[in-house]
């Protein structure tokens, strides 16, 4: 609003939003489809009455947009959420749509770059700009924004959404890798032009930025059609100067990173004072701490091939972050490497906003094929952070164990169940306690180890009682499943109705189930 001047905008209500980041204008209409998001700045054109007023903050509110701009004079608003910014009644709504972008797109650069590194990949993309003839963006090997021209008002609004969410969306992505336009890049050192991909998008022609073998990253043109020779040839020529530049961020970068992750170690060790801790500019919001390390948990990290993919995926996440979330920190530990993750004091959904960004990290990087993430928290102060780190190890030890399936990236309350079984398998091995007792060691000395009663019985508590559900996940009939149950009762004595022995014969067999899968992923 400062930089716009109140000839064109003046704020009429500040609203009580989170104050989380604005990323994208979006023009309402009424009567007409309009997408909405969080991070919107939305333009209510013909917004003239109070009932629209009120009609529109709702949606707003549904979707998450916190800032609505409306032409004066500004109806009474009911709703003191949402934040709302006068327009001038003569100015063009093109005109004012633009203007807001352009402010985006420089606070989105500002963001980006800090004051001591990447200013030369801004002034080189203007280069490859001039010289090609179409604005480019720079971006990592994850897709992750580094850099971009100018010209970007004369592209779509791909290219838009990329610039002001930093990285090119999971949607976007996807539909990336189905067309295989990262295969035909990686192919070859030529640039590779791509056709539209709809009637509001423009082509693209892209190159591989490589440093040897190895891809550092691509450069990005929007193009109404295919560059000719001397374009082509220049964005060759400017390919191996952007990787030169890389290869410079990352370097210079390298004395402070290394600095801010041995104070990130004190501050999960519960070692740094608030003094120390607050140099990590992580705000007084929130804390996430996610742990990630490889599936299989046989090794320690230790051996010198898994400690250095250890750091290669670090250093990825580390990039990423720096792209994408900056109020973070990086740690590699033995076998893990943990983030620190901090969000706004208003934030309210921390977790779920870290599992989310945990998972679009592991979508964009084959080097996490079979990597597994947990997330603890949120701490609400620096000096619980030990403690939300302790818990997300925890979860990380059951996600990694054998017995668990399902999604890659779980939060310390999905993985509850799991850490406490884990825990009681630890504390009956601690005190040499027996695998089996009381009901289950009478129905193993009549069948053995492993026989169809105590497979049964598995099966009829892990349904919850239901016997045609138990029936049919061991395929028997249910009349054989109720004959089973009644020699159970007849062989151990277990009595269905006493919760307790039936929650100490369940509990038994989930820890012999937890180690017997053990034994065996480690074999």
């Amino acid at each position: 609003m400062d930089n716009i001047g109140p000839a064109l905008l003046r704020l009429v209500q500040e609203g009580t939003g989170s104050g989380g980041p604005l990323t994208d204008v979006a023009i309402h209409a009424p009567g007409a489809p309009t997408r909405l998001g969080p991070g919107c700045v939305v333009l209510g054109v013909g917004v003239t009455t109070e009932t629209e007023l009120r009609e529109l903050t709702a949606a707003m509110r549904e979707a998450g947009a916190e800032v609505l701009a409306v032409k004066a004079p500004v109806p009474p608003s009911p709703d003191d959420t949402t934040a709302i910014i006068e327009v001038n009644r003569d100015a063009s709504w093109m005109h004012v749509a633009t203007t807001v972008r352009e402010q985006l797109l420089a606070d989105a650069r500002t963001r980006v770059r800090s004051a001591d590194s990447g200013a030369e990949l801004f002034a080189l993309a203007n280069a490859i700009y001039e010289a090609v003839g179409a604005p480019v963006t720079i971006e990592d090997r994850f897709s992750a924004l580094v850099a971009w021209s100018r010209g970007q008002d004369r592209t779509d609004s791909e290219r838009i959404e990329t610039i002001l969410g930093r990285a090119v969306h999971q949607r976007t992505l996807a539909e990336q890798r189905a067309r295989q336009e990262f295969e035909r890049l990686h192919a070859g050192t030529e640039p590779v032009y791509m056709e539209a991909t709809g009637a509001d998008q423009l082509a693209r022609v892209a190159i591989a930025v490589r440093a040897g073998s190895d891809v550092l990253g691509y450069i990005w043109a929007a193009v109404t059609g295919p560059l000719d020779e001397e374009a082509t040839a220049r964005l060759r020529e400017f390919a191996p100067v952007v990787a030169l530049q890389l290869v410079g961020l990352r370097t210079e970068t390298g004395y402070a990173r290394r600095q801010r992750g041995e104070l990130a170690a004190a501050v999960l060790g519960g070692a740094a004072d608030p003094v120390e801790a607050s140099r990590l500019q992580l705000g007084s919001g929130p804390v996430c701490v996610l742990a990630a390390a490889p599936k299989l948990a046989g090794g320690t990290g230790s051996d010198a091939p898994a400690a250095a993919a250890l750091r290669r995926f670090a250093d990825t996440l580390e990039y990423f972050l720096a792209a994408v979330h900056p109020r973070s920190a990086v740690v590699t530990g033995t076998g893990v490497v943990y983030v620190l993750a901090a969000w706004p004091a208003e934030h309210a959904t921390a977790p779920e906003s870290a599992v989310a960004l945990a998972r679009d990290f592991l979508a964009r990087t084959p080097l996490a094929g079979d990597y597994v993430v947990a997330v603890g928290g949120p701490a609400e102060s620096m000096g619980r952070i030990a403690d939300v780190r302790a818990q997300a190890d925890a979860a990380l030890r059951a996600l990694r164990h054998p017995a668990v399936r399902g999604p890659v990236v779980r939060t310390v309350e999905d993985m509850a169940l799991a850490v406490l079984l884990l825990h009681l398998a630890d504390a009956t091995e601690a005190l040499g306690l027996p695998e089996a007792g009381g009901a289950l060691r009478r129905l193993r000395r009549e069948e053995g180890r492993d026989g169809p009663l105590t497979a049964t019985l598995a099966a009829y508590l892990a349904a919850a009682g239901a016997t045609d559900t138990a029936a049919e996940a061991l395929h028997i009939h249910p009349n054989t499943m109720r004959y089973r149950l009644r020699r159970i009762r007849e062989v151990s004595g277990l009595d269905f109705a006493d919760a307790d022995a039936m929650l100490l014969a369940h509990l038994q067999l989930r820890v012999r189930e937890l180690r017997t899968s053990a034994s065996h992923g480690s074999g």
